[in-house]
Formats: C-alpha cells, structure tokens, sequence
C-alpha cells in the first residue's frame, strides 16, 4: 500500500475545511486547494475558530493550535497543490459534471500513484472515475456533515477503484477518527438510500391518506420509532432544507433502480413551487415569521409508523442481497449517519420479520408499486422461520451471551460477573428489549457456581438515563402497563435474586436508571455521577417502584422532596439520606467496587440469599400494594394532555406549560 504523509484536499468550504483540519490532526502535511484566494482565506479562518474554541474548552493547548496550523498550507494554482500529494479529497459541490472536470484535471497533474478521493453523498464513482487518468485510483470517500462531529465515513468501492486505493482511504480515514463502512457503488449508497427512500414513504403516507399531515407522520417517526427528528421535518431543517436535494435524489433512484422510486406527491409539489424547507420559509412545514413547528407527541397516536419502518428495512435487505455492503456496515450507518436509536435491522428484529415482510405484502398489494416488493433476503427469513427476537435467529443471533443492550464477563477467580449497560449512544436508556436482556443475564449467571455477585454499571459517562418513551406515544394504557410491568417484574426479581447485586454508579442515574439502582442490594457512586427523579417535570410518575423504594430506604421526608421537585441529588446529598452506601473519588471509584464485590463473592451464598429474601418479603406487604398502585397510576397518567405537554416539551427543550388536564 501507498504511504501517505501528504493530503490535498479540493474546496475551502466548510465542508472541505473541516475534513483538511481532521487531516492536520491525525498527522499529514495538509495542502488546501480553492479556485479564489478568497475562499482559501474564509476556509483557514473556519479552521482557525474552531480549533481557538478548542483551546477555549482545554481539548488542547494553543501550542498545539500553532503546529496544527504550520501543517497547512493554501494555494490556488492546481499543479502546485497536488505535485506531492499521495492521497487528494475532493470536495467541492455535488454536480457531475464539476466533478469530473476536477477528477479529469487533477489526475493530468498530480503523480500516478496519487490516490483521488471525491467526496459525495450519492454520485456515481464510476462516472466520476471514467473522466481520470487512472480510473483504478479514484475511491468515493461520504464524510457526514459536519465531519467535526460525525464520525461515519463511507468508503464507495466504483467498478474500477484498485484495493490499494480503497486502502488508502481506509487508512487515511482511520487516522481521522472516523469509523468507516464499505459499500459498492450503488445508488444512495447506504445511509442515503435508506433516509431518501423512508423520507419519501413519510410522504406518500400522506399522498395514500394513512396519515393525514406531515405532523402526524412525524409524531410516530419521532415518539414510537425513536427518531431523533421526524423525517419530513428533517427535509425542512436539514442544512436549513433539503426539499430540493431530495427531489432529485429520488429522480435519481426512479432512473437507476425502478420507476415506482419516483418522488412522492406532497415533495414534487413543494419542489416545483421552489419550497425547499427552512431556507425558503416553507416546505412540510410554514417556517415563517420564526415559527419553530414543535412535534406534539399525541399527534402520530392514529399513525403506525412500520410502513416507513417496513421500507427502510427492504432497502436495507436489497443491499445485502446484492452483497453490496454488510448487515453490521447498515446498522452503523443509521446509527452514526442517520443518528437511529438503533440499528434498522435490529429495529426490524424487534418488529417481526414476518411482520415487516406482511406489511410490505400489504403496501404491494394495495399500491401495486414495484418497490414494496419484499426483497428475497426477507422473504427466505420468514421462510426458514428466522422471524428476529421472537424466534430466536433474524438478522441477528438472539440467545445465550448474545445481546444487543448489554454486556457482561465473569472473572471466575473472584467470581464477580460484570454487566454494562451498553446502549452509551442513548445514555443507556431502557426499553423492552433492553430490560428484557438485563433479566437473560441474570438467568445465565444464577446457577453459574463461578458467579457470586453481580455488579452493574453504564458504558460511557452514564449509569442509566432512564426508561424509553415511545410506549407512551401510543396513548393506549395496555401499553404503559405492559411497560410498567415489565420493569416491575425485573426489579422485584433482582431484590430477591439469589446473589448479591451492586449498582455501580458511574454516572447519572435518571428515572428508570435510578429505580434500576434502587432495585440492587448495594449501591456505591462516584463523585461525578447524580441521581434524579425528573419525571413530574413530564407529567408522569415514577412507574418501576422509585415511590416505592425510595420512601422505604430514605423516608417520607427525602422521597416527597426527590419526587416532588424533581431536582438532582448530589453524591453527598445521596450518601447522607441513605440512598446510596459508599461515595468515591473518580481515581478511586473501581477499586471500592472491586473491594466490596469481592467481599460480598466471599460471603456465605446460601445465608445471602436467605438474608435476601427475609429483607425483602418482610417488609412486602405494603410495598408490593404500592407497587401496583404505583403501576396503574402511570398508566392512567398516559392519557393525560400534560403527560404529552411534558414529554414534547422535553424533546423541544423548552420548559412545559402545565395545565392540570
């Protein structure tokens, strides 16, 4: 493979700026190339702020800024800047025919060795390539906008792109800190092909009148999927609207993949009467005189979002079957381009294959359009029984010591089992699935002889932020108690587990996180970590047993006031209540976990789990009342206006407007 030390990188812009300041840091000798002075000097400029906030914030010295910036060097003549480049990343505006002539020109004058980047988010690399000297050179390289803060990269392997040259970019792009995926030149690639296509089912939902408004798709996209944002709602905020890129991108898919990928009506009427979104002041929504179109979460109650589910799926399954990428490279893709909950196969496995598979049968059926279709892979799954988590076996293996949520190890010389809550991208937030997972651990370590205490802490800088709210945004009771009990059932089997349990609390612990801790037997917490309660700021109640426990282990008194005001508490506030046992310094927080989990692992098993269970059951009668009251009062709670003001409020972050409704 070709060495890389020198990068030039095509385009001042803020796009071509940031990936030239990603290649100072990781190392190179970076040449940054624009056809004006001008823009050359607006580019160092970007790259100068950001780096000086940097410094601001102490990410480094500004020493450091100074060596970054003696990496750089700006030119405008096109033969100076590439005469020493190993690897060239093109970035300038996404047009064909711009850049070919750029891929053309560069390739006459850079060595024949030099390995060409172009940047883009759907363009063909084979057309781009056919206008280089060597085609075999020329590698599609997506950065996601704004690449200073997401870390996905896709690879684009053209007809004719050499390993060597896929190499490089893999190369040079890991020492950038991006996490790569590979695909094949394919329209959309991944991440795009699979937001475009379930960007354009948002709208012909409404066009099929299974939803009435934009608004209500969003509503079930954002609160019962788990999006971070509504998709049409995206295409109107998206770099201030992305109306018209999607239009065309759709077009693109109608011409390369199959006419039915047309663009759905509500998006070329906006197009055509030039309503891009936000930069236009009109697009899905009316964006005019400052209006902030918030997403109410009671809106999508009547909208069943799997029919948007169902086609990214299938877009999904297309990929793989024409093995253009990989199940793992598609769930990271969404997850680090689209910023999903979770991985759109994963997502799919929770559904149902057959479901999925049932749902596309239906839109086929119903639309007789050639792109609900379902893709062979899904049809083969439901076949061979492969139905996702239900069955065992779907896109993903579901069974012993295989999770999605959590992890765990058991170091058999101290017979502790470590559990991490891993979900760090969502704070570690609890859904079904999640909880589900928690409770298979503890069904694989409770007859393990090697396991006598158990120790649960969060990945990342959180313990748990609490539990998931799409189970609310149906508005249906029957699915708040399904929930509630779930997380009941769970923490009531962990006081009367059989082996000790120890809340490692590394960070914050909120709502469901906190019941979780209160449900273990110990709890120690780390000076950096907090404790809260927040849910009367949304309108709910505690609905895992936090009323519960909490005034059995602190009182009336401290319970009334962590409810009630819903404020954090603080680790000292936490050990003198009595909510926790031990508090330790940072540097010191694993080695007091460590002490007293092997202290509990030495203790007498069979006096442990009695002495569980008389602590538990003794007092039992009045808390297991409470519990259940505690359950259905959640539920009735979701019927509530204020129950939807306040998780809407949480997700527009602005402070609710109660009304007592």
């Amino acid at each position: 493979m070709k060495e890389v030390k020198n990068i030039t990188v095509l385009g001042a812009g803020a796009m071509g700026a940031q990936i030239a300041a990603l290649a100072a840091e990781a190392g190179y000798k970076v040449t940054v190339r624009d056809i004006k002075q001008e823009f050359l000097d607006k580019g160092r400029k970007l790259m100068t702020e950001a780096w000086d906030k940097r410094v601001k914030r102490g990410e480094f010295t500004a020493e450091k800024k100074e060596e970054l910036l003696g990496r750089l060097s700006f030119v405008v003549n096109v033969k100076e800047a590439v005469k020493n480049a190993d690897l060239v990343i093109e970035a300038v505006p996404e047009v064909m025919d711009l850049k070919k002539a750029v891929a053309k020109e560069v390739s006459e004058v850079a060595p024949d060795d030099m390995v060409f980047a172009t940047n883009t988010s759907s363009l063909s690399i084979a057309e781009i390539a056919s206008a280089a000297k060597h085609p075999d050179r020329v590698v599609g390289t997506h950065y996601f906008n704004p690449p200073s803060f997401m870390p996905l990269l896709e690879i684009v392997h053209g007809k004719m792109t050499s390993a060597d040259a896929i190499q490089v970019a893999e190369t040079a792009a890991k020492a950038m800190r991006r996490t790569v995926i590979h695909v094949v030149d394919v329209p959309g690639f991944v991440a795009n092909r699979i937001f475009c296509v379930m960007s354009n089912e948002s709208d012909w939902a409404i066009a099929h009148n299974e939803a009435k408004t934009a608004l209500e798709v969003d509503s079930a996209l954002k609160y019962k999927l788990g999006l971070p944002m509504g998709l049409l709602e995206l295409e109107d905020t998206l770099t201030n609207g992305v109306i018209d890129v999607e239009y065309h991108v759709m077009e693109y898919f109608a011409e390369t993949l199959d006419p039915s990928y047309k663009p759905a009506p509500l998006l070329e009427s906006l197009y055509k009467s030039k309503n891009y979104g936000r930069k236009t002041g009109k697009g899905y929504y009316d964006w005019t005189d400052g209006k902030t179109n918030e997403i109410p979460m009671n809106a999508g109650a009547n909208f069943d979002p799997i029919c948007v589910l169902a086609c990214g799926v299938n877009e999904s399954a297309k990929l793989l079957e024409i093995k253009a990428t990989t199940r793992d490279e598609v769930d990271i893709a969404v997850q680090l381009g689209l910023n999903f909950p979770r991985g759109i196969l994963r997502m799919a496995d929770s559904e149902g294959i057959d479901n999925i598979v049932n749902e596309l049968n239906r839109l086929y059926t119903t639309y007789k359009d050639e792109r609900y279709k379902p893709s062979p892979v899904l049809t083969k799954m439901v076949a061979e029984n492969k139905l996702g988590r239900k069955t065992g076996e779907g896109f993903y293996s579901y069974g012993f010591g295989k999770f999605e949520f959590v992890k765990y190890t058991t170091n058999k010389e101290t017979k502790v089992t470590r559990l991490v809550l891993n979900r760090p991208a969502r704070a570690n937030s609890l859904n079904l699935d999640f909880v589900a997972e928690i409770s298979q651990v503890l069904d694989e370590v409770e007859n393990d002889n090697n396991v006598r205490c158990i120790v649960i802490s969060g990945a990342g800088s959180n313990f748990c932020g609490g539990a998931d709210v799409s189970a609310f945004a149906s508005g249906k009771a029957d699915n708040v108690l399904k929930f509630s009990d779930y997380g009941q059932t769970l923490y009531t089997r962990m006081e009367v587990y059989p082996k000790p349990i120890i809340a490692a609390i590394n960070g914050a612990a909120i709502g469901g996180g906190l019941e979780l801790a209160l449900a273990c037997d110990i709890r120690i917490m780390n000076k950096k970590a907090l404790l809260r309660f927040p849910e009367l700021t949304l309108g709910l109640i505690p609905g895992w047993g936090g009323t519960q426990r909490a005034i059995r282990l602190i009182g009336g008194t401290h319970a009334k006031e962590m409810v009630l005001l819903a404020d954090a508490v603080t680790p000292e506030k936490a050990l003198e209540w009595g909510l926790v046992n031990f508090v330790a310094e940072l540097d010191k927080f694993e080695a007091m976990v460590d002490e007293v989990s092997k202290k509990l692992a030495n203790g007498a098993p069979l006096a442990q789990k009695m002495a569980k269970s008389l602590l538990y059951y003794g007092a039992q009668g009045d808390q297991r009342t409470g519990a259940f009251i505690e359950t259905e009062a959640a539920a009735s709670l979701s019927l509530t206006k204020d129950l939807n003001e306040g998780i809407t409020s949480l997700f527009s972050r602005r402070a609710p407007k109660f009304k007592g409704q």
